[in-house]
């Protein structure tokens, strides 16, 4: 996994713990290796993983699935092939930015399958990103 951080701290390098936790048990949930996942912690904290399939509809195009501090889980389709811009088409939505990675990788199932039905349509707001210490909470029950 790549991960892009901001200088050191304690609850930087406590964010960090959690989240790449939270990124392993999601990645082990898809059926992928870690080598496929990014992190940006620089803000607001971001994290995608490539899938080694491709959706309904986008048979030409890579898919990611991407995180977001506030939004949680999408699943995106990159505009040419390699490319890191990305057209979301649909959302995971919930109660929560780290649902249970079974959950993230039912949700990956069902846009593989063409059914969109339990997508979010537009970005949900889950939480306001409030630092590195209040995320490390929200990821705390991972590491």
């Amino acid at each position: 996994m790549t991960t892009s951080t901001p200088a050191p701290s304690e609850a930087g390098l406590d964010l960090t713990t959690r989240l790449n936790a939270y990124l392993e048990d999601v990645a082990s949930a898809l059926g992928i290796r870690m080598d496929s996942c990014t992190a940006d912690l620089t803000g607001p904290v971001t994290a995608r993983m490539r899938l080694n399939w491709r959706l309904p509809g986008f048979p030409e195009r890579d898919v990611d699935l991407l995180w977001h501090e506030e939004h949680g889980w999408s699943a995106a389709v990159a505009t040419h092939t390699g490319d890191d811009h990305h057209v979301v088409v649909g959302y995971l939505g919930g109660r929560t930015v780290a649902p249970q990675p079974r959950r993230v990788a039912r949700f990956a199932e069902t846009l593989r399958t063409g059914d969109h039905q339990d997508c979010w349509p537009g970005p949900p707001t889950l939480r306001t990103a409030g630092g590195p210490t209040a995320l490390a909470k929200e990821l705390s029950a991972w590491a």
